[in-house]
């Protein structure tokens, strides 16, 4: 399964919508290459940054939605029956799960965006469109 993953990435043009973008020209200028590098990593850095956005906005709606359920069982707990606490408590439960695997993901995500990017820009740097265009 992973080595089919690492297939697939490898046979991705990640150049192909910056290619679009300019006409698919068959020669570069170095500008052009300087550009759509810069561009090509901008688009990741952004959609790295999306991700992690997105996670953190999950993990604060849960956390959120838990405390109101924590505060709403404060004010009602002396009048609940077995059941509603049950519920709470199976609701608390599930929760605290959710929150903490968008905990693990947030962090995965942050341990791994670097390297992710590290590697765009490697594979832009060893790139044979572009690599004649761009120095270390």
């Amino acid at each position: 399964m992973e080595e089919k993953m690492r297939r697939e990435e490898m046979e991705v043009d990640y150049l192909a919508p910056f290619f679009a973008q300019i006409g698919n020209p068959d020669n570069l200028s170095a500008s052009q290459a300087r550009q759509m590098r810069n561009d090509c990593l901008a688009d990741l850095k952004q959609r790295l940054i999306d991700k992690a956005n997105l996670i953190q906005a999950r993990f604060e709606k849960e956390t959120s939605l838990l405390e109101k359920k924590q505060q709403w069982y404060q004010e009602q707990q002396l009048v609940m029956t077995k059941a509603e606490e049950d519920e709470y408590l199976a609701y608390c439960s599930d929760a605290m799960f959710r929150i903490h695997i968008l905990e693990q993901r947030l962090s995965r995500h942050k341990a791994s965006a670097p390297v992710k990017y590290k590697r765009l820009e490697e594979k832009l740097l060893a790139d044979e469109r572009l690599a004649h265009f761009i120095s270390k």
